[in-house]
């Protein structure tokens, strides 16, 4: 409220000052003509109102009003007292009257006419100083040339910056962008001056910017002539805009459709687009292929009422049913399988997507993707068929290999049996010729039978397991007695293969297992251990450890590759090659079955030819069978 005061005495004083100077000056110049009257009266005395009329126009042409009316009564005044007889006296002569009232009159006319043509005179420099500031800040590239040089006279902020701040003003356009030279511009302004026609150009290319480093944009503009004093034109206008974003976005936008035309019009899947009421607006060529339909003969249509009226037993489709419509009310995605009507009248499974168009939360379309899986149901169904296949050769493999194994096992069961016979009539006469001929070839035939048994052991051992006749019997066992039989049956082995067996056991562990399978799960590991130990020692480890019962072979052999390592306790799995150590690869995959069902596990580490570990963990009693004598590794057949 303050601030608004002292403006106010301010802006008053200003307005006092200003009518005290133009009062001033009528008084003053009012005062000068009456001393040059004086001077002048002796040659001039037949108009003594002469030079106050001089006056009165300047007074009404400085200050208006006020001050021509002013300088008028004084002026009357003087010459009454100074000019009119009798003289030195406001007295007025009948013969003078008239020619006061006559000054007075021409004097207010001399001052109307001064104060009009002083308010158009103001306005006309208000209308410019409006105008000018209208082009200087007006957001658009404004300037005025003149003469046939097209020289600057005027370019408004916008205009400069657009060239770099560079010297315009004064200079032909030829000087002031050289870089316009070669692109139709200085042409198009000598014409526009040359014929008085306007021009405008849309979305010209242009190089703009500091002349050292220029840069191109787009402009829209006008070549406006201006008319001359002759009606001929001495100048030209440009107004323009620069549209360089603009042209740009169109351009990307125009690419982006060009790629979107091209992506819908070569996908495999069939596209839809559909309005607000479901009716169609776009469909790609994949689509018209799946339905049958051009876009001419669904454009503007309902979607559902085309496609998808009728179930195949000839009911009608409800449109609640209508995927399209069960995607409205959610706005999300609607997937799913259905059924939909070929031209032809035929019915065809389609696998389909529905997302509404969403502007503002409220729905304005419908994209559809529609793929026939009239092929994928065909693959399923020949994937189904060859999966029973396969589990139908899976079955006969299995009964084939227990069959196999149980023949295998017959003969060699006797032919062991009189190997150790013969075997032991030979140990009895160890010096006779026969004995000292047949004793090395009884032993290798007697091992090779022992490693035929073994495998056929194993291919019964995985018959079991992949038929589900696996049993075990569970007893308490000392895992450290079991250790100790098999080190102590395995050291004649070993010896030959130059590995020292090396046990370490903790006393008794005990626990409620299989014994038979501990030893063929130890056996396992220790064939393993002296086969690929490279003569080096084996150590074996049995602890009790958090509750568990832990078995550890350890070899310092060649190892296994980390890429073998998650794959070993696979059926016919090999960690090196066949070529150099035999075996069927069962051996593991045997181990690791036999611990997982009692409820154990078994892993290896390695480094590659620094040996490895298999450790053997196993609860003291399987938690499945509380106190059970037997525990078979799935129900017996």
């Amino acid at each position: 409220m303050a601030g608004r005061v002292s403006q106010s005495v301010k802006h008053g004083r200003r307005w006092g000052s200003s009518l005290l100077a133009v009062h001033g000056f009528a008084v003053l110049v009012t005062t000068v003509a009456l001393l040059v009257q004086l001077v002048l009266y002796p040659y001039v005395r037949a108009t003594p109102f002469l030079l106050f009329f001089g006056a009165v126009m300047l007074s009404a042409w400085n200050g208006g009003w006020g001050p021509g009316l002013l300088s008028t009564g004084l002026s009357a005044l003087m010459a009454d007292y100074f000019f009119l007889t009798p003289r030195h006296s406001f007295a007025l002569g009948p013969q003078d009257v008239l020619s006061v009232v006559l000054f007075i009159a021409i004097a207010t006319l001399i001052t109307w006419l001064n104060v009009r043509e002083r308010a158009a005179r103001v306005e006309a420099e208000t209308q410019r100083e409006r105008l000018y500031t209208l082009f200087m800040k007006v957001p658009a590239i404004i300037a005025i040339h003149r003469g046939p040089e097209h020289v600057f006279e005027f370019s408004n902020p916008i205009y400069a910056q657009l060239l770099g701040g560079r010297e315009l003003l004064g200079r032909p356009i030829r000087q002031a962008q050289p870089e316009l030279e070669g692109q139709g511009f200085f042409e198009q302004l000598d014409r526009v001056y040359q014929t008085g026609e306007p021009y405008s150009g849309k979305e010209a290319f242009a190089h703009v910017g500091d002349p050292h480093n220029p840069r191109t944009g787009y402009f829209n503009f006008v070549y406006q002539p201006m008319p001359g004093p002759d009606a001929k034109p001495d100048g030209v206008m440009v107004f323009g805009f620069e549209v360089t974003e603009q042209v740009l976005a169109r351009r990307n936008l125009e690419k982006a459709e060009r790629h979107l035309a091209t992506v819908t019009h070569n996908a495999t899947l069939g596209l839809f687009m559909m309005d607000a009421r479901q009716h169609c607006v776009f469909m790609n060529p994949a689509a018209e292929k799946l339905t049958g339909f051009t876009l001419a003969e669904l454009q503007g249509k309902p979607l559902h009422e085309i496609i998808h009226h009728t179930r195949p037993d000839g009911t009608p489709y409800p449109m609640a049913e209508c995927p399209l419509y069960r995607a409205l009310p959610t706005r999300a995605q609607a997937q799913g399988e259905d059924v939909f009507v070929h031209k032809d009248g035929g019915f065809y499974p389609v696998a389909f997507t529905a997302s509404p168009i969403l502007e503002n939360g409220d729905v304005t379309g419908t994209i559809l993707e529609l793929r026939n899986t009239t092929e994928d149901q065909r693959k399923q169904a020949e994937r189904e068929r060859l999966m029973v296949e396969l589990q139908e050769a899976v079955r006969l493999r299995d009964e084939f290999l227990s069959i196999a194994s149980h023949e295998l096992k017959t003969p060699l069961t006797p032919l062991s049996i009189r190997l150790q016979g013969l075997e032991r009539s030979l140990q009895a006469e160890p010096d006779a010729p026969m004995s000292r001929r047949l004793g090395k070839e009884v032993e290798v035939m007697r091992r090779q039978v022992k490693r035929l048994s073994d495998l056929v052991n194993e291919l019964l051992d995985v018959s079991r397991i992949s038929t589900g006749r696996m049993k075990l019997m569970l007893e308490d066992v000392n895992l450290s007695e079991v250790a100790r039989e098999v080190v102590s049956r395995f050291s004649p082995e070993a010896q030959r293969a130059g590995c020292a067996l090396v046990l370490h056991a903790e006393g008794p562990v005990v626990g409620l297992w299989d014994q038979l399978r501990l030893e063929q799960v130890l056996t396992n590991l220790l064939s393993n251990a002296i086969k690929y130990g490279a003569g080096k020692p084996i150590h074996i480890h049995v602890e009790q450890r958090d509750g568990l019962a832990r078995l550890v072979v350890r070899d310092e052999g060649i190892g296994i590759q980390p890429e073998a390592l998650g794959r070993i306790f696979n059926r016919f799995e090999r960690a090196v090659s066949e070529r150099h150590y035999g075996g069927l690869g069962l051996g593991l995959y045997v181990t690791q079955q036999i611990i997982a069902a009692m409820n154990g596990t078994v892993s290896a580490e390695s480094t590659p030819g620094q040996g490895a570990t298999f450790t053997v963990e196993l609860p003291p009693q399987p938690p499945s069978q509380q106190g059970a004598a037997e525990k078979p590794g799935s129900p017996p057949p």
